[in-house]
């Protein structure tokens, strides 16, 4: 039986343990499709999952992580899926319950897979993956709720990372004025090449502490931190305001209803875990395709080799990772 090559999580005396292992198809979680493997991403649940930190992968027995993969069909017992399509994996219990993304092939539910659209090549897909549904599902639920390029500029939080990078993006490219809020000086000129039409300095946009701000800046919002950047940005609503929220750096909530009541302000949770069902999966990965694909790809995503993943986990929680990072797990990344 052919070995392929695996990089798996083992849990000792309660601690991870990492490992570049030789791994045959017999040896990982079992499913109807096995997918060849070509490219992968880091997430940040996958190096939380390969340091210890929360309960973000399986502890019984060593798990293969890697919640995000782009590959193609070797086999498949489910009639919906053939020999030799290109199709994408993203969230459900990859990587973390069932093993995941980060080895030479996968065997995998036919209900987690999407098969890729025209107008994605492998690549692209995971240069988008977790981070770009997260971004079309915010962009998709703020039009859905009325919200018009005309209607004022629109504020996206955590710009430099992988969600407010793709979103940055996807918005101007939408015809938004887009206004980025970052605390990463030096990522000015970057987040302006993406779209950006300002780039505010985090400490400056949280000097204002009122619970109204007087002459509120932005229509709309893209929240990719929570807590105190939340309660900031409700604050800075104009009248009938939209804030999508999709992080969770800060899980806690301390503000005001004064936004939410004296100026209507809404607020859209955005998830794309396995709450999204496949009919939306699907159709947000045919915009991220055409209308939602983003411009700077080539700019917002970086390709590692395989032999890099480990390392590159410890940047996660440095705060040093700008936009995507795409794992080179059986495939050569275009340069």
């Amino acid at each position: 039986m052919e070995k392929f090559k695996a990089f798996r999580v083992h849990t000792v005396d309660g601690k991870p343990v990492c490992k570049y292992e030789q791994l045959t198809l017999e040896d990982i979680d079992q499913g109807p499709v096995v997918i060849r493997n070509a490219f992968a991403a880091i997430t940040y649940k996958d190096a939380m999952a390969a340091r210890g930190v929360g309960k973000n992968v399986r502890t019984d027995r060593p798990a293969v992580t890697g919640t995000d993969l782009s590959g193609v069909v070797v086999r498949s017992e489910d009639p919906r899926f053939k020999e030799g399509q290109k199709v994408a994996v993203t969230n459900y219990q990859l990587g973390n319950q069932h093993d995941g993304a980060y080895a030479d092939f996968s065997r995998v539910p036919g209900d987690w897979i999407v098969p890729l659209p025209d107008g994605l090549s492998l690549y692209e897909a995971m240069a988008l993956g977790t981070s770009g549904l997260t971004a079309a599902l915010a962009v998709d639920r703020l039009e859905r709720a009325g919200l018009k390029p005309d209607d004022g500029p629109v504020a996206v939080s955590g710009a430099t990372g992988g969600v407010g990078s793709i979103a940055v993006d996807m918005l101007s490219k939408r015809g938004y004025e887009v206004v980025a809020i970052s605390g990463k000086a030096e990522q000015v000129e970057f987040l302006k090449t993406l779209g950006a039409s300002r780039v505010v300095a985090r400490d400056a946009f949280m000097a204002d502490k009122s619970p109204l701000v007087s002459g509120p800046a932005y229509a709309a919002a893209l929240d990719n931190v929570g807590g105190a950047i939340l309660d900031r940005l409700a604050a800075n609503m104009m009248p009938h305001g939209k804030v999508a929220i999709a992080g969770m750096v800060d899980t806690n909530l301390t503000t005001s209803v004064l936004p939410f009541v004296l100026r209507s302000v809404d607020i859209l949770g955005i998830n794309v875990s396995r709450q999204l069902n496949m009919a939306e999966r699907r159709r947000l990965w045919e915009r991220m395709a055409n209308d939602l694909k983003p411009n700077h790809i080539d700019l917002i995503a970086r390709p590692i080799p395989f032999s890099e993943l480990d390392a590159t986990m410890d940047k996660f929680f440095s705060v040093s990772t700008v936009g995507r990072v795409v794992v080179e797990v059986g495939a050569s990344a275009p340069h």
